[in-house]
């Protein structure tokens, strides 16, 4: 059984990692990668379970850095050589790591294949455990190096004899599994995964060949080779696997490509089908396995949403329109491929925000749901599903209903009024011109205002202008603040810095410079 020096890679960038990955044909060279890690942490939790000879890591990373690292792995397992990645500007670092015992150190901005493998086979002359090998590469490109370049889409000279000797039935098939926990546990997974399937291939009519691929983040990858009439049996192994692996407490989803039949057909394959199933999945049907090519079959542009309708709806209080067409269009979204995730979260984020905001101008009562934005805020961002989303917009509509059947802030006479002062607050509004204007004795209207509103007249009032006198300081520093007084409807200066000072706590110089 061949022998390699097993060797860690750490590094908070994913593509430094790939990077690191595609510049050798390791295991020819002598040199096997058992794992990647994206901080100090995730890496020390991997040294106990791969054992590795070598840790190649980069010097900043966020929750544990690489200068704490090596203190801690010469600490606990002096035995393991390590090789630091910097750049130009963390020679300090650098020389924290050689005080720790670092075997040596790499500039990123400059690394090579050449220095690379130069750097790791003179690390590895000093190690006893491989003193008697020979580290001269007088091997040609391992397969497992082929395959892993192109999954990641390089252009590679293919053997088609070496080939057809290793995998001799006219169809692949690739099977993707998202275990979507940490890094700590991929080889554990990968390992079980594997033995699970081989274990099944015993038991097939048609022959199959499983071959595992390097993992992508949380992407353990297989490639299986069987005949035409095999396909059948690689849908039931898969099913298989999905199901034993919620009893083992593995649960997981997976993905099963289309048949092919070039095996440069890989990266197209992996990153057109089965990514695009994977990275869909929040809108699929609530399983755990997924077939790329029937999803594909029916894959379609779905209606877009009509964000000015739904603004112009709001804006005229016609909300049992916009609400209809908020929940119709997110009814819409389930097994749907052309759409991003994130896009949408944001997209319904936002659309619950305009809800809001319009209940407010328009003075429903509506302080409890803008109490409880933020959590709905959190529940969509974390939802796993979409059926999860429609839940909760469901439970926000009928609340923002109550909002508006409920009116619960005031009469419609009181809404007319408030919204006259939100249209004219600018201007040099008096309770008796105010009253004049809806026709009120100005005594009743001070009464009518302050039984149909939790604020007087002139709180109100104050109120409205120094929130918009406030905006005015954050974001013109051009106007002085003589001018933004006028601005909203103060003509008296003092009077406007006294108020201003009276509610925000302090006067509107000092809030500017915040």
């Amino acid at each position: 059984m061949e022998t390699y020096c097993k060797v860690l890679i750490v590094d908070d960038e994913m593509l430094v990692r790939q990077g690191i990955r595609h510049l050798l044909d390791w295991e020819s060279e002598g040199f096997q990668i058992v794992g990647e890690a994206s901080n100090g942490k995730d890496a020390l939790d991997m040294v106990k379970q791969l054992e590795p000879n070598m840790i190649l890591t980069d010097i900043v990373m966020p929750v544990m850095s690489g200068e704490e690292l090596v203190r801690v792995v010469k600490g606990l397992y002096p035995e393991i050589e390590i090789v630091v990645l910097s750049s130009y500007g963390e020679f300090e670092y650098v020389r924290s790591t050689f005080q720790s015992g670092v075997a040596d150190y790499l500039l990123k901005p400059k690394l090579d294949a050449k220095s690379l493998l130069a750097v790791l086979k003179k690390t590895v002359e000093g190690m006893p455990a491989f003193r008697h090998m020979d580290f001269t590469n007088e091997k040609g490109q391992s397969i497992d190096y082929v395959l892993d370049k192109l999954i990641s889409g390089y252009a590679m000279e293919v053997d088609s004899a070496e080939i057809r000797t290793l995998f001799p039935y006219p169809c692949f098939v690739l099977l993707v599994v998202d275990r979507q926990d940490s890094s700590s546990a991929m080889k554990r997974n990968e390992e079980w995964i594997e033995a699970f399937l081989k274990g099944m291939v015993q038991d097939v009519k048609e022959p199959c060949i499983i071959h595992r691929l390097s993992h992508q983040d949380s992407h353990i990858r297989f490639l299986l080779n069987t005949e035409d009439a095999g396909r059948m049996e690689v849908i039931h192994m898969a099913e298989q696997l999905v199901q034993s692996s919620v009893m083992a407490g593995l649960s997981f989803y997976a993905a099963l490509s289309k048949n092919f039949t070039q095996i440069t057909e890989l990266h197209d394959v992996y990153t057109h089908d089965i990514l695009k199933v994977l990275d869909h999945r929040f809108f699929l049907s609530d399983q755990q396995l997924f077939f790329a090519d029937e999803l594909l079959e029916h894959e379609g542009i779905g209606d877009t949403f009509d964000s000015e309708a739904f603004t112009a709806e709001l804006n005229r209080q016609d909300f049992q329109q916009a609400f209809g067409r908020l929940s119709h269009y997110v009814d819409t979204m389930p097994d749907r491929l052309d759409t991003d995730m994130f896009e949408f979260k944001s997209f319904l984020g936002h659309s619950l925000f305009n809800i809001i905001v319009s209940l407010l101008h328009f003075h429903y009562e509506a302080r409890t749901l803008d109490e409880a934005k933020y959590e709905y805020f959190r529940a969509i961002h974390e939802a796993k599903h979409i059926g999860e989303v429609r839940s909760l917009l469901a439970k926000f509509l009928n609340e923002a209903t109550d909002c508006v059947t409920g009116n619960k802030t005031s009469s419609p006479g009181i809404q007319k009024i408030l919204l006259y002062l939100d249209e004219h607050f600018t201007e040099p509004l008096t309770l008796t011109e105010v009253a004049k204007q809806f026709h009120f004795n100005p005594s009743y209207l001070s009464n009518y205002f302050t039984i149909h509103n939790k604020e007087g007249f002139n709180e109100y009032l104050n109120r409205i202008r120094i929130e918009r006198a406030c905006e005015l300081l954050r974001d013109n520093a051009q106007i002085s603040i003589s001018e933004i007084s006028s601005l909203v409807g103060y003509s008296d200066h003092s009077y406007f810095t006294k108020v201003f000072r009276k509610l925000m706590g302090t006067s509107p110089s000092h809030y500017r410079k915040k």
